[in-house]
């Protein structure tokens, strides 16, 4: 009875292929946006969990006297925090004068010709993975070690040393100005993270706090990183921070992370919404193209009815029709699904997942489809009076 379904599927060709066209289209298209999704997911998962229990506390003073000691020692006291990680941020300008190389300039007011900025993230070296995420490395070098502390090294994010134009063992001149006189200190660069794909991270500049806080003679704190013993008191340690340290702001990275995959989360409705639409059309070309088979048929189907074919008969090969166009349809959309991540592999860094349940999903999907397409054409193939077929035919 198989083989009987499968020769009717291929008597109009071209109708045939037109609606399977039409389901490969939306199962293609469904699949590409879910692993693209999954793909975001995982992108996101990998920047952000590994610091799920850190909250960033920011200075929000009036008068900009930065993080107080009193602040952090309170929060150092709390039963719920492990540890205070402070950050302090010093803005320095790289003059066009000595652009690249060794011996790369970086200070206040620089150079004649004109100035890019740079800010150089002060933090004690043996935090700088709170900051960073122990799973990120260097890609050339190393990264900042307890050695380092009071030391005049520095480690650059990838797009900052691209940018610059540096490499490990470069010196950045760091020029302090003060009182109309100016003093020279030589940064020299021991490593090149790893690019991230975080802009806050790949654009950074670590150096030892303790080295900047005795340059500039400034000792403020302009940002914490909280971690804590549980991960899963973050919310409500943020909302504690928030309504008992005064000065400051906290928010937790899990809460970025739960906003982005909110917006990701609608994100994607709006696109599977789209391809919904997609297959509700390619379900309509299954219903019309079983329809016309039914209505070609009808002589057919009188006949299989006169000599003894059931009704239950004529509606399994009916659904049989319909279930053939739909997972073909099904299995040439999922190559197309595979097609499309292969090409935005290969034009952007990006990397969308196929995951074997969006497999399951879009084949499961397209089956599903078909038969209920099929439902009416079956069931009125299964309707019709044999002898009234013949006698009109």
């Amino acid at each position: 009875m198989l083989d009987i379904a499968v020769k009717n599927v291929f008597r109009q060709k071209i109708r045939s292929a037109l609606t399977i066209l039409g389901i490969a289209m939306g199962i293609g298209l469904v699949l590409t946006l879910g692993s693209i999704g999954e793909g975001l997911n995982q992108q996101i998962t990998q920047q952000f969990g590994n610091v799920g229990g850190v909250i960033d506390v920011r200075d929000e003073s009036d008068n900009n006297v930065g993080i107080t000691q009193d602040a952090i020692d309170e929060l150092s006291s709390w039963p719920e925090i492990e540890s205070v990680v402070p950050v302090g941020q010093y803005r320095v300008t790289r003059g066009f004068r000595g652009f690249g190389g060794p011996g790369a300039i970086f200070g206040h007011g620089v150079g004649g010709g004109g100035s890019s900025a740079l800010t150089f993230t002060g933090v004690n070296p043996d935090d700088l993975d709170y900051l960073v995420g122990e799973e990120i490395n260097a890609g050339e070098g190393r990264k900042l070690d307890s050695s380092d502390d009071g030391s005049d090294v520095v480690l650059l994010g990838y797009t900052a040393a691209e940018n610059q134009n540096l490499n490990v063992g470069d010196e950045i001149e760091y020029v302090k100005t003060s009182n109309q006189s100016t003093t020279s200190y030589y940064f020299q660069v021991v490593g090149i993270l790893e690019e991230t794909g975080d802009t806050s991270i790949d654009n950074a500049a670590y150096a030892p706090l303790k080295t900047l806080q005795e340059i500039e003679d400034d000792d403020r704190i302009t940002s914490l990183k909280v971690k804590l013993v549980d991960v899963t008191q973050v919310e409500n340690v943020t909302q504690k921070i928030n309504d008992q340290v005064d000065g400051v702001r906290a928010q937790s990275f899990l809460t970025m992370v739960r906003q982005i995959e909110s917006t990701l989360g609608t994100v994607q409705m709006a696109v599977y919404g789209i391809g919904a639409v997609s297959l509700i059309v390619g379900g309509l070309g299954i219903m019309n193209t079983m329809i016309m088979s039914v209505m070609e048929r009808r002589r057919e189907i009188g006949v299989m009815k006169a000599i003894g074919a059931t009704t239950n008969t004529i509606l399994l090969q009916v659904l049989q029709e319909s279930a053939i166009l739909s997972l073909i349809g099904g299995f040439i959309g999922l190559s197309l699904g595979y097609l499309s991540i292969a090409l935005v592999q290969q034009y952007s860094t990006f990397q969308p997942i196929m995951t074997t349940s969006l497999i399951a999903i879009g084949l499961g999907f397209s089956l599903v489809l078909g038969m209920g397409a099929g439902l009416y054409p079956a069931w009125s193939a299964s309707q019709l009076d044999p002898i009234k077929v013949l006698r009109y035919e």
